[in-house]
């Protein structure tokens, strides 16, 4: 048994992991005025407000319910604004979604999405290029030859992640491949790395990632997937990081002897507890193992109970908030009309109020896991206070008597230099 980097477990898992955030995800901030000069100005008061957490809390965006210019449309963006700091189309930058006809591209959808979040402050995750199962290749690639296959590869590629060069943050590659060969069963076992590398160098900035399902609490297909990491790196194929999908989030408990409802599932979702020593032991497996950050890329939980719906979703958020190789956690949509899973997954009711476990996560990000305050200045003239990495309101009061308001990132690896004529 892999014995985990992550402190043992007491019995009260939750305070555990508000240890770990405490440490992890927050900073001592300082920050300094300067004029135009570089001389100090003494700050008399600071009043200060996280505005955007440094951390990834996401979610999916799908385009019908942006687009809603009715009431619909306003509570569905107004959610994603007061809640989150980045968006992944939910199907909207997929080949399948962009070329149903070959040659007959429209990215118009995704364009449009990029653009909202572009326009307030939220990063994309690019999901995805490639599509490893067969039952997703559209009908008009099935019957290409090889060579055929490789241009359509290629073409894709160059549009797709050309046409984002620099805009989403990451790509998920070619997604679940440990499930699918619809590639490397027509183009060799070489494709993927291939895939990896081009898309590195059409757009450097992005991170490369895998993204898997059924891995957490699931030591042999946690393996697997460390495996593949490894197979693609030794092949030379620039992997950035891992992502874990968690649409059966229903299982999380602190009851190791729990029992899922009867019923069947689909190969997607595990049908054994997730305990949080299960969940933060696999993490610490992956972290250990490959040394990448981790994206909680795609998460559900599909609950009757609203109320026991927030509870499986918060401890999903509250445990991977406090591991130290998670870098974004991101809900899988949210709307109950529109979830993929159905409304007994959703967060927000048909008639936009939120239910008990859309509440519950907007507590946590927008009320526990926020800082704001006022704080007077040292002696100094620095000014001084402990809160989350993001992006800051900053009003400021100096000794002088002048006000400046700022936005700044705060990360607390130096002192933020803060100028004014």
């Amino acid at each position: 048994m892999f014995l985990g980097l992550t402190p043992l477990l007491r019995a009260d898992w939750k305070s555990d992991a508000d240890a770990r955030i405490e440490r992890l995800r927050k900073a001592d901030f300082a920050i300094v005025v300067h004029d135009a000069s570089g001389k100090e100005a003494p700050i008399a008061s600071l009043s200060y407000r996280l505005v955007r957490h440094g951390f990834l809390f996401g979610t999916a965006i799908a385009y019908a319910p942006f687009a809603d210019q009715g009431p619909d449309g306003r509570h569905y963006r107004d959610f994603i604004l007061a809640n989150f700091s980045g968006l992944v189309c939910e199907n909207e930058m997929k080949w399948y979604d962009n070329e149903p006809v070959a040659g007959r591209e429209d990215y118009a959808q995704a364009d449009a999405l990029l653009e909202f979040a572009r326009q307030n402050g939220l990063v994309m995750r690019g999901h995805n290029l490639f599509w490893a199962k067969e039952k997703y290749a559209m009908a008009w690639l099935k019957p290409l030859d090889a060579t055929q296959l490789r241009a359509a590869v290629t073409r894709r590629l160059e549009d797709t992640a050309g046409r984002y060069r620099g805009k989403v943050i990451c790509w998920d590659v070619d997604n679940e491949k440990l499930d699918g060969t619809f590639f490397s069963d027509r183009l060799g076992p070489d494709i993927v790395p291939w895939m990896f590398k081009e898309t590195a160098r059409i757009d450097p900035q992005a991170r490369l990632f895998v993204n898997e399902y059924g891995i957490l609490g699931n030591p042999e297909k946690t393996g697997r997937l460390i495996s593949l990491v490894k197979e693609l790196q030794a092949k030379g194929a620039p992997v950035g990081g891992i992502g874990i999908q968690s649409h059966d989030s229903d299982r999380l408990t602190d009851d190791p002897a729990a029992k899922l409802p009867p019923g069947e599932r689909p190969e997607w979702m595990l049908s054994n507890p997730l305990t949080p020593e299960l969940f933060l032991g696999t993490l610490d497996r992956i972290e250990h193992e490959t040394g990448l950050p981790i994206h909680l890329t795609e998460i559900s939980a599909k609950v009757p109970s609203p109320e026991k719906r927030a509870d499986k979703l918060e401890m999903l958020f509250r445990l991977g908030f406090s591991h130290e190789a998670v870098q974004a956690i991101l809900l899988w949509g949210f709307e109950a009309r529109t979830h993929w899973m159905g409304p007994q997954a959703a967060l927000m009711e048909a008639d936009g109020s939120l239910n008990a476990a859309g509440q519950r996560i907007s507590h946590l990000l927008r009320e526990e896991w926020t800082s704001h305050g006022q704080t007077s200045a040292g002696a100094d003239g620095t000014a001084r206070f402990r809160g989350f990495r993001g992006l800051y309101e900053l009003k400021i009061q100096l000794a002088d008597g002048r006000s400046i308001t700022r936005n700044v990132t705060l990360d607390g690896s130096a002192p933020a230099v803060v100028g004014v004529p």
